[in-house]
């Protein structure tokens, strides 16, 4: 439970800009990194609050540049499961259009960025099928299949750390 804390408080920092005092003070890695060429992780993201999902986006591509600082070669996956599938559509059911479209318009650019930077995206489409989420309307840079779960399996047993995102 700490650990979910911990994260969550830094996902909604790096967004901010609160923790760049820590590149002032030097901070690194490189224990964490040593002897790591490759970095493999899949990040599995289940958010049900757009608002909180987006802050999360944006701490996975600052992320992936800090792994670059550190020397390492992000090889980074994210699979899209549950509640989350319904902020990832250029079609959104017209009350989350409503209450949250700013937030969607950030998180389509998140994801933009997050494929510039090379980052692979899934999406369960039994999740999209449970959600009423058109597979042929979710953001471009996100790849539907049959199961995320099985995606997430599947990483994991390539090598890829998983990192929950729930």
């Amino acid at each position: 439970m700490r650990n979910r804390i911990m994260i969550l408080l830094l996902a909604l920092l790096l967004p901010l800009g609160l923790i760049s005092k820590a590149n002032a003070e030097g901070l690194d890695n490189r224990e964490a990194t040593q002897g790591i060429e490759t970095m493999r992780a899949v990040y599995d993201i289940r958010k049900s609050d757009p608002d909180v999902m987006l802050a999360y986006l944006r701490g996975i591509a600052t992320n992936h540049e800090n792994l670059v600082k550190e020397g390492v070669e992000p090889d980074l996956r994210m699979v899209f499961i549950a509640e989350a599938v319904k902020f990832i559509t250029t079609d959104p059911e017209p009350e989350i259009a409503m209450d949250h479209g700013d937030t969607l318009g950030e998180i389509a650019k998140a994801v933009e960025r997050l494929d510039e930077l090379g980052v692979r995206m899934e999406v369960c489409a039994a999740a999209t099928r449970a959600y009423g989420v058109d597979n042929d309307k979710v953001l471009d840079a996100i790849k539907p299949v049959r199961s995320g779960f099985i995606a997430v399996m599947g990483y994991q047993n390539q090598g890829y750390a998983l990192v929950p995102v729930y």
